[in-house]
């Protein structure tokens, strides 16, 4: 199987909400009232949103100016600082907003956030926890501590929150590939089986899915239903090394040995000196060394 995977690269920051004015009209706005911290602030999110950080940092800034205690501009500008690559003073810009306002939900799940994608599990567990505890309706608060936990091989808690998360917004595929990968490493093939098929309701042509779900039914012992799954992914992507090597383990367990050992042998050759599969190659060499 697949490890567990994350979307952080599709995901954003949580920004805070905005006008639905121009920059020139805030501007105007601004000249007319430029003591307003939530017009210096508005006016700032849309520098943000059109790229022009140092612009946006400005905006902030003055707000801050105007009333120090505010506690949204902090946000935006650990938001703005985090765009720019400067991590620090952007969890630095979070905490300074929790300091004025504790139940700031946001501030929270950007920091854990962050601590996620650098690998800082424990970190990230904590700052999603009171996330989830200050708003417990989020449910990509739940999605990402689910992520932390199971990167922590906390499988029944990752589980949790994936069901979660799911139970406030059915109708987001990743929460349900995120329970299937948890499910499956937790020994519950069952689930996992279930949850990757209703991944692929919504995405029918995610070969990841689709192989890792024919690994659940490997396991299941429903080894024609995965054998016509894998031929699907095999359809669509020939040379997919998960796939063949999938498709080998199948025809294994379905009393085709020569078949099987062709499969596992072509993805070994494939794969050799890629690092991508690194992991994937050595479990090949092993499984050839003793059949």
């Amino acid at each position: 199987m697949l490890p567990a995977k994350s979307r952080w690269g599709n995901q954003k920051l949580r920004l805070d909400e905005s006008m639905d004015k121009t920059i020139e009209q805030l501007l105007e706005m601004v000249k007319a009232d430029p003591e307003n911290p939530e017009l210096l602030k508005e006016l700032g999110n849309l520098y943000f949103r059109n790229d022009q950080y140092d612009l946006a940092i400005e905006q902030y800034e003055a707000a801050l100016r105007a009333n120090p205690e505010y506690y949204k501009a902090l946000y935006n500008l650990g938001n703005t600082y985090y765009k720019m690559d400067q991590h620090e003073k952007a969890v630095h810009y979070w905490h300074e907003a929790i300091k004025i306002r504790p139940d700031f939900d946001h501030a929270y799940f950007n920091i854990g956030y962050h601590h996620y994608q650098k690998g800082f599990m424990r970190e990230a567990v904590k700052a999603l926890q009171e996330a989830a505890r200050i708003n417990p309706d989020a449910p990509d608060t739940h999605n990402y501590l689910g992520l932390s936990y199971h990167q922590t091989n906390q499988f029944d808690e990752a589980i949790s929150e994936f069901k979660a998360a799911i139970e406030l917004d059915a109708e987001d595929p990743d929460y349900h590939y995120n329970l299937a990968n948890s499910s499956y490493d937790n020994g519950d093939y069952q689930l996992a089986a279930i949850e990757w098929a209703e991944t692929l309701k919504f995405r029918p042509n995610d070969s990841k899915a689709r192989n890792n779900y024919c690994d659940a039914l490997l396991q299941l012992g429903r080894y024609d239903e995965a054998l016509v799954e894998i031929e699907k992914v095999l359809e669509a992507e020939p040379g997919y090394p998960p796939a063949l090597c999938t498709k080998g383990e199948v025809l294994e367990k379905l009393g085709r040995d020569d078949e099987a050992n062709e499969y596992f042998n072509r993805v070994q050759e494939l794969i050799k000196g890629n690092e991508t599969w690194e992991l994937l190659y050595k479990y090949l060499v092993n499984k050839l060394n003793k059949s």
